[in-house]
């Protein structure tokens, strides 16, 4: 798992925002938090309790505070505010950087920025925006792909046939997310799965090499991103191994903290795995909404079994 920081530059550009100091800090400085600080508190001398690493927003209310009061004594407050540790200083609503601030933010080399957008609008989209760039990531050796509407991992060990059976999985109407590797964001309690910038849209596929799948099937058998539902392991097919023929037992695949339902299939010459594929998903999305065949099953054996008795 990686634990993200972006820079303030990366934040900047990305909303817009005015550089009025410490533009020679914007490459350097980063955000590892996702929430931001309105400093009321801090404005009030009160620095205990104070998220010394988030951005710092000043909206009206704020400037309206330190309008009405002494420069004097704001002035160890601004120090504070502009400390190493703060990514940065944003103003909202196009409103005026008090000149104090300004000053002693130079002295600081901490960067102050300015916006013409509303205080809560600001805050909403700044945490809806850090919520993915600050995501823990993850990497999986796997296929994804979009089954029947449900991200599906392909997993298994190398020459298992993965991306075989993914290519006949495309062939048949379900669509590529990614080939050998998966990026995998956890982004408000969902795995988000995604291919490499340098995979997107292709495959290997031993004996013909890396294949563009847009340019062969259509650019409607690609998907950008999918959350992720279900994971499959192919594993190869042993006459001497003991397989579970009811379903009764339940895996899971751990990423990220997330419980994956995971499904072993094991591989043969004999069987289609793509079409097994199909019907795996189809029960796992059964069983999601309640409808348990084996249950049934299991229910209807010991109903003959009583009248049989009887």
């Amino acid at each position: 798992m990686t634990n993200k920081t972006i820079t303030v530059e990366t934040y900047i550009n990305h909303f817009g925002l005015t550089v009025l100091c410490g533009y020679e800090e914007i490459s350097s400085r980063t955000i590892s938090e996702m929430a931001t600080n309105r400093p009321g508190f801090e404005l009030c001398g009160v620095f205990k309790s104070s998220e010394r690493h988030r951005l710092v927003i000043l909206g009206n209310r704020e400037i309206e505070y330190i309008n009405d009061h002494d420069e004097k004594r704001l002035r160890k407050v601004y120090e504070f505010l502009t400390s190493e540790e703060c990514p940065g200083i944003v103003i909202c609503s196009s409103l005026e950087c008090p000149k104090a601030l300004l000053e002693i933010a130079r002295k600081n080399h901490c960067p102050v920025l300015s916006t013409g957008m509303r205080t809560s609008d600001l805050i909403v989209q700044t945490f809806t925006y850090l919520q993915e760039a600050l995501a823990p990531t993850t990497n999986l050796h796997a296929s994804l792909l979009e089954i029947y509407s449900m991200g599906v991992l392909i997993l298994g060990e190398s020459g298992i046939g993965k991306s075989e059976t993914t290519l006949e999985l495309i062939k048949k109407g379900h669509k590529l997310i990614a080939d050998d590797r998966v990026d995998i964001t956890l982004i408000r309690g969902k795995l988000i799965g995604r291919a490499p910038d340098l995979l997107t849209g292709v495959m290997e596929v031993r004996g013909i090499g890396i294949i563009d799948i847009a340019k062969l099937f259509g650019i409607n058998s690609l998907s950008k991103e999918e959350r992720i539902m279900y994971a499959i392991k192919l594993t190869p097919f042993k006459k001497e191994n003991v397989y579970d023929r009811l379903g009764n037992s339940v895996q899971y695949l751990n990423i990220l903290g997330v419980n994956v339902p995971l499904l072993n299939l094991p591989v043969s010459g004999a069987r289609s795995m793509a079409e097994i594929i199909e019907v795996a998903v189809t029960n796992l999305k059964l069983k999601d909404q309640g409808i348990d065949s084996t249950f049934e099953f299991e229910n209807r054996m010991n109903e003959l079994l009583l009248k049989k008795k009887g």
